[in-house]
Parts: structure tokens; sequence; C-alpha cells
């Protein structure tokens, strides 16, 4: 009988365990070493640093520095972000960005004019979000070039240049305006010295015939009226909007409107001349298109006639129309060659549109001492009983009681003859 075997069974041949295995022993150390690392690196020594890139420089930062000295930056260079170093506690400066960051110019050695080397200086402004010690330090550029100059202001009107307009034949161009009108000019003392002029230069691919609006891009002009380009001045608007006003031009006839005349009086019948017969004027199309004439003032026969006088009559021209005569008023003249006068005393009275509220007698036999003009031979056969003094009491006030009434010199036998002066009667009013 076989006796049982006790023994432990062997291992096989070939065959290791994981945990024995050289590889994980190296992986275990690396990681415990790296445990021992962190531990270290935030119990004991957290202090680490990092680059925050793009960081904008900030010049208006204690600009008082300078800008108290009537100084002002002309130049700064093309560089306008940096990277600074931040260095403090690893677990708070991980998270900072460039906006928590503040870089700006140390103008300490600021003293006049002229270009200064100014040292880049950082800090850290998020301080609640990030606080503690925490340094921050621009790395590259560390130091820039900047010009400061005495600046001071400077305001010129806008001067349009349209000589490279053309407008269509029968119309002109008759005014220019800019908005803005005037601009405000900043800058060097030395360079606003030198700028004479603000113009604004417009052009026309078209002949124009109508009023019209363009944009224009200003420019600085010398004293020489050359253009000058400047380094640093600036102004407060770079381009303007030029109305181009543009009229119509047209030569019209003058003419004189007669009143003070009898009811059936023909002008025509007036030999008659004006110092100047047509006048040139210009203004927007749709005015001077529908004229046919212009007047002068009007010229009151009754009030104003003499014989052998010459009168000075104002042109009168419509809103919008200019004279491009530089004509304001004309010499009016009568052919009196053929003319004759002659006084009356008239007692055919009568009164018309009489309101139907009231009575009115004529009180005064007679007007005496009209004098009447016209053709030679028409008033050499006159007489008084041809003449009508008449009261229109459409064109009275008429008040109960006596007054004395204005009556206007009718003349129905003739439509030559007028009457001069001024005449009255005396009349009763009696309400009915």
């Amino acid at each position: 009988m076989q006796k049982p075997n006790n023994a432990a069974p062997q291992a096989s041949a070939g065959r290791t365990s994981p945990w024995n295995h050289p590889a994980f022993s190296v992986l275990l150390a690396l990681l415990c070493g790296i445990i021992a690392w962190m531990v270290v690196t935030i119990s004991i020594d957290p202090q680490s640093s990092y680059t925050v890139q793009d960081v904008p420089i900030n010049y208006a930062n204690s600009a008082s520095t300078y800008t108290s000295q009537g100084l002002d930056i002309v130049e700064k260079p093309d560089i306008e972000t940096v990277d600074v170093r931040v260095s403090g506690n690893s677990t708070i400066i991980g998270n900072i960005q460039n906006s928590d960051i503040m870089v700006y110019p140390s103008y300490a050695g600021v003293s006049g004019p002229g270009k200064v080397t100014l040292r880049l200086q950082a800090k850290l402004v998020n301080t609640t979000d990030f606080p503690g010690d925490i340094e921050c330090t621009v790395e590259n550029p560390k130091t820039i070039d900047v010009v400061f100059d005495e600046v001071s202001e400077k305001t010129l009107p806008v001067t349009v240049d349209a000589s490279g307009i053309s407008v269509a034949d029968g119309y002109m161009l008759n005014k220019t305006a800019a908005v803005p009108a005037e601009v405000t000019l900043r800058g060097p003392t030395s360079e606003l010295d030198q700028i004479s002029s603000v113009v604004a230069t417009v052009s026309s691919e078209t002949n124009l015939s109508d009023t019209t609006t363009v944009p224009s891009t200003l420019e600085f002009r010398d004293e020489n009226g050359l253009a000058f380009t400047p380094q640093y001045t600036t102004m407060d608007s770079e381009t303007a909007n030029v109305t181009l006003t543009v009229y119509q031009v047209r030569e019209l006839p003058l003419a004189v409107d007669f009143i003070g005349t009898p009811t059936n009086f023909d002008a025509s019948s007036l030999k008659y001349s004006l110092s100047q017969n047509t006048l040139r004027v210009a203004g927007p199309a749709r005015t001077v298109s529908a004229l046919e004439e212009l007047t002068v003032t009007d010229f009151d026969l009754a009030q104003e006639f003499e014989m052998g006088r010459d009168y000075q009559r104002l042109v009168e021209l419509p809103s919008g129309i200019v004279s491009l005569d530089g004509v304001t008023s004309v010499t009016l003249s009568f052919d009196t060659e053929d003319m004759d006068s002659k006084a009356l005393n008239i007692s055919n009275i009568k009164a018309i549109n009489v309101p139907s509220n009231y009575e009115l007698e004529i009180l005064s036999s007679i007007v005496s001492g009209v004098t009447l003009y016209g053709p030679a031979d028409e008033i050499a056969a006159l007489s008084a009983d041809s003449v009508v003094a008449q009261i229109d009491c459409q064109s009275v006030n008429l008040t109960v009681g006596q007054q004395s009434i204005p009556v206007t010199i009718q003349i129905p036998s003739s439509t030559r003859i007028f009457a001069t002066g001024s005449y009255t009667v005396q009349c009763e009013v009696v309400a009915k």
C-alpha cells in the first residue's frame, strides 16, 4: 500500500507574482516620490511662478505726473502688450489672467519734452480673488521709449475746396457749407503753429444741377496752402459732410406795378423806362424756373408822381433768390413830353357800397384843387363834369356822426388820366 504524499505543491516553473515584478517596484517608487514632492510643495514650500502673456500697457496710470507739467505723450512704441512673470502661492496664482494684472510705465524720470526711456512695472489689481503676497515682474520688454511734448489745442474753421466741382450749363455753385463747421486740433505746439487751415476737398464726376451733400476727408494746410502731415497732431473729427448749394441762373425782365390809379386806368399808357430792364438772378431751380418777371417797389401815382422827376425803386427778389448783377435798385423815369396837367374843382361827389344799416349824407359840396395828369389833348378837353370824387364805404370805417372821409378821383371818360394828391369830404353818418 502506497503512502499519501503530504508535501506542498511546487510553483510552476517560469511564473512570478506581479507584486514581485521589478517594473512594479519602479512605478511604485516613482508614485511615492511624486506624492512626497506634492506634500512638501504644498505644506512646506508652496511658492512657484509662471508667465501671464499679453498683458496690456496702461499709459493712463499716474498720468498726472507729466500732464501737470503741460506735457502729453505724442509717440508710443508699437508694442501694446507684454508678458508678466507672476510669483506666489502655487495654489492661488494658477488662475490669474491678464485682466487681473496692470502694467504701467513709471513716469518718475519725466521732466520735460523729448524722448524718455520708461521702466515698465506690473501689479496685481484683482486682490479680492487672489490675496496674499504675489509678485508681478515684467519679463520683456522691461522698458519702452516714449516721446513727450508740450501739447495745446487750436480751433480752426473748416474751409471747403470746391475747385473740383463742375456744374451744368445754366447753373452755378452758389455756396458751400461743411458740418462740422470747425474742428479742434490737439498736439505739440510746434506742429500746431505750422497748421494754418483745415480743408475739406470735394469733387464730382458729373455736372451738378441740384444741391447735394458729399463726404470729405479733412486735411491740414500750411500758410502757403500746401498739404501738411503732422506726426502727432489729432483733431476731433477726421471727416466732414459738405453741402454744395447749386442754383439755377436766369435773366428776367423787370416790371413796375402802379397803384393809386383810377379804377379803369390803363397803366400801359404811361411812358416810362427803367435804368435796367433785365436782371440776372440765381436761386433754387424750383423757384427760379417758375418766375416770368421780377418786380420793383410799387409806384403810387396818386402820392408820388411829379413831372420831370426820377425815382429810385428797390428790386423785390423772392425769398431765396439772389442778384448776380449786384443790383438792388433801379431808376424809374417818365417820358412826360406829351403830358399835361390841370387843376379842377369837383362837385360830382358820390358814395358807393354804403352799408345797409347806415345812411350817409355828403355835407361837402365840392372837392377843390384836384390835380389831374394825362395826355395833353385829353387834359385840354377835360372838364369838372367828367370827374367824380368817389367814396368807397368798403374801405372806410364808418362811425355814427360827422366824419371826414377820403375820396378817390375817378375819370370815367378816360383810361389815361389820373389824379395826384389826397382829398376828403365831410359826411354825416346815421344809423338806421
